[in-house]
């Protein structure tokens, strides 16, 4: 195979470490270790933000959880703060200007942090892939930053300007996309060919599962209210700044609920196969891997009709969508689960995933972008 190098930069703080705190360490090397895989890099090396990612990622080689074809950027012991990591996002292309000049191309992880690979674009003539992830103005506009969105919005429309191609995850975000020079629509993944056959619904415990960060645009309290008023028990994967709130809403409505925390990816699905339902009723969304990870286990799928969810749920084929974000409609969404052909809806979601959110199907996308190469 052709020498060829992919860097990859993580989004502004974020590192290796900071995955594995998160649990999520399993699944965020996976696309990583796919363009080792499938030919496109005989090294990848990422750029993060915590000066003792080179002795974790080592260890992880040693214990045989990380392919050894991996490497890290050593970041400065001042990159951890909140200044420093933005100094370091700005600066980082100079100091490790003789690593990226040897990178056959660059990529974003998520769009905060990106201007790095806009910096190493315009100073070392890098090729630079521009991945969406998340987009951060839309999140700014969803959450009502305006302050921040008056910066990610010059930010996004300068990548776009700039980038040697973009990887936007929804057809909203495409839409607003136009002006890039070349433009692919990759949705997030799942490695299905990691995964095991997922058990059948009826053999399943009759439980709710959710997964992600205990914040207000989650809907998590009307979520729990709804479960306690249809006697559903729900367990709940995840922490944030709601945790004690959303504990004490569950105690006081006496709702059959068991806070897990974080926990690792591996357990997390383990749980996805066990539990029947699957529940994503945020106020907004861009393009959720949990949702992706429990259709992939074979869960009933139940959401909110925010527009990431609408853009993965076809309501009454994969999944089922409630009619609003109130209490009432969860409640009428739940009793439509329990009375629907729950199988048909799982293999629905399955084959979904198989079809349209493969990692296969991903990498394709990355080797167009990243070498200007034809999909396999």
């Amino acid at each position: 195979m052709t020498e060829r190098t992919i860097v990859v930069l993580f989004s502004l703080g974020m590192s290796a470490i900071r995955w594995h705190q998160m649990g999520i360490f399993g699944k965020e090397k996976v696309l990583s270790e796919a363009y080792l895989k499938h030919g496109l890099a005989s090294r990848v090396v990422w750029l993060s933000y915590h000066p003792g990612d080179p002795e974790f990622v080592a260890e992880q080689q040693r214990q045989g959880q990380l392919a050894s074809a991996i490497e890290v950027l050593p970041a400065p012991s001042w990159a951890g703060s909140k200044l420093g990591r933005v100094v370091y996002s700005l600066t980082a292309p100079w100091q490790h200007r003789k690593a990226l000049r040897q990178a056959t191309a660059i990529i974003n992880n998520q769009t905060s942090g990106c201007w790095t690979g806009l910096i190493a674009r315009a100073i070392l003539g890098s090729r630079f892939v521009y991945r969406y992830g998340h987009s951060l103005w839309r999140r700014h506009l969803d959450r009502k930053q305006y302050g921040r969105l008056m910066l990610s919005w010059p930010v996004d429309r300068l990548a776009l300007a700039v980038a040697d191609h973009t990887l936007v995850c929804t057809r909203s975000d495409a839409r607003h996309a136009r002006s890039a020079k070349t433009l692919s629509l990759c949705p997030n993944f799942i490695d299905t060919d990691a995964l095991p056959n997922p058990p059948p619904v009826q053999a399943r415990h009759e439980r709710g599962i959710f997964v992600g960060r205990l914040m207000s645009f989650k809907n998590l309290f009307n979520l729990i209210s709804a479960c306690a008023a249809e006697a559903l028990p729900l367990d709940i994967y995840g922490d944030g700044p709601l945790a004690s709130e959303l504990k004490a809403h569950a105690d006081t409505l006496k709702a059959d609920v068991q806070f897990h925390g974080v926990c690792a990816n591996e357990e997390v699905r383990s749980q996805m196969m066990r539990c029947r339902y699957h529940f994503l009723v945020s106020n907004y969304e861009a393009m959720p891997k949990a949702l992706l990870e429990g259709m992939a286990a074979g869960c009933v799928c139940l959401v909110s009709p925010n527009y990431g969810c609408a853009e993965i749920i076809d309501d009454g084929d994969n999944g089922l969508m409630a009619s609003g974000f109130e209490v009432e409609d969860l409640r009428a969404l739940i009793r439509r689960a329990r009375e629907a052909d729950q199988q048909a809806l799982s293999d629905a979601a399955v084959a979904k995933i198989i079809s349209h959110y493969s990692l296969r199907h991903v990498v394709g996308l990355h080797r167009q972008a990243l070498l200007g190469e034809e999909r396999e």
